[in-house]
Formats: structure tokens, sequence, C-alpha cells
């Protein structure tokens, strides 16, 4: 007789959701107390599991915080890069990757001060550097496309330095990042707003 069918939660689900949760304590409880005062333990208490269930997952206080960055920052520029390529043209496009960047820190709030945290902590932390360079490139690689495009399209001048805009737009976008970090949501949405309508031609007169 065969045995039946079990049904429910795939293998590992639990330790997966166990897994996801442990990132996103991991990620709130350092921006809130900062990298050095952050504990396993505390990370454990935030996630809902023992102390020691937590090395299991992760074994060091640095390995877990590459995790959580590497986790979220996967997350993020999927996400800006379906936006951005939901549009049509150069400035549709930029304006849906800020609309997205705006979800992105409605939905996790401490990850741009996470992120800005792991950011001077890789100057002395050699393990936090790699990932923080992971970040720049692909978001990098993602500005290039999109000028790329706008050039093969018409919509720059021929001799536009893509390097330039990529720059540019690298420098916009960390600043905003850096005023979600350091202001309120408030400024951070009004500094967004302000962005699209320059890019829309209607904030200068």
């Amino acid at each position: 007789m065969a045995a039946p069918t079990r049904t429910g939660r795939p293998v590992n689900s639990d330790a997966e959701q166990t897994r996801r949760n442990i990132l996103a304590a991991a990620m709130t409880h350092v921006a809130e107390v900062g990298y050095a005062k952050a504990t396993m333990k505390s990370i454990a208490e935030q996630a809902g599991i023992t102390s020691s269930a937590i090395y299991r997952y992760y074994p060091s206080k640095s390995e877990l915080a590459v995790a959580s960055l590497e986790n979220v920052l996967g997350e993020v520029i999927d996400r800006l890069e379906k936006a951005a390529f939901s549009a049509d043209s150069l400035r549709l496009r930029l304006i849906a990757l800020l609309e997205e960047a705006v979800l992105c820190t409605k939905d996790h709030p401490a990850m741009t001060r996470f992120e800005a945290i792991l950011f001077f902590e890789s100057t002395h932390t050699p393990e936090f550097a790699p990932v923080v360079v992971l970040r720049r490139q692909a978001e990098e690689k993602l500005y290039h496309r999109l000028v790329d495009d706008a050039l093969r399209a018409g919509e720059l001048p021929p001799d536009t330095s893509p390097q330039a805009m990529v720059d540019m737009l690298t420098s916009l976008t960390w600043g905003l990042t850096y005023l979600s970090a350091t202001a309120t949501a408030d400024r951070h949405r009004a500094a967004i707003r302000a962005t699209e309508a320059l890019l829309s031609g209607t904030l200068i007169r």
C-alpha cells in the first residue's frame, strides 16, 4: 500500500522563513543601534528565536550583516530595473525608478540607514567592502543600460558622454539615499517629487 501523500508547507519552508526573519531583524537592529552595538542576541530576540539558534544560520555578526545587505539590495535593484523598463522613454524611466525607490524605502524603512552604516564600517571591516562595491556596480550597470537605450533612441545629444550621465545619475540617487538615511520620510519623498518635477520640466520656469 502506497504511503499517503503529505500536503501543507514545502520542506524547509519554516527554515527559510526563519532566515528571512533573521535578515530583516538584523537590518532593523543595526539601523537602530549601529553595527558596533548590535548583538547577535538582540537580533535573535527580534527575530523570535533563541540566541543559540541564530548561529545555526549565520556563524558571525559580520556574515549576517553581509547577507542582510545582499538580500535587500538584490530585491531593490531588481525592483528598480523592472520599474524603469516598464516605461518607454528615459525621462519616464527615471521617474518610474524614483517612484519605485519611494516604495522600496516604505517597504524597508531601515534599509538606507543600515546600508549607510555598513558603507562607513567597510573602511575597517574588510568583509563589507565587496557587497558595498557590488551595490554600486549593479546600480551603474542599470544606469548604463538606460543611457545607452536613450542614445540609440535619439533622446540624448549624440555627443553625450555615457559615463558622465551615469556619474550624474549615481550622484543624484546616492544623494537621495543619504537623505533617506538621515532625514524624515517626508523630506525624502519631497526631494523625490522635486527631482521628478525637474525631470518633467515643470520645476524651473
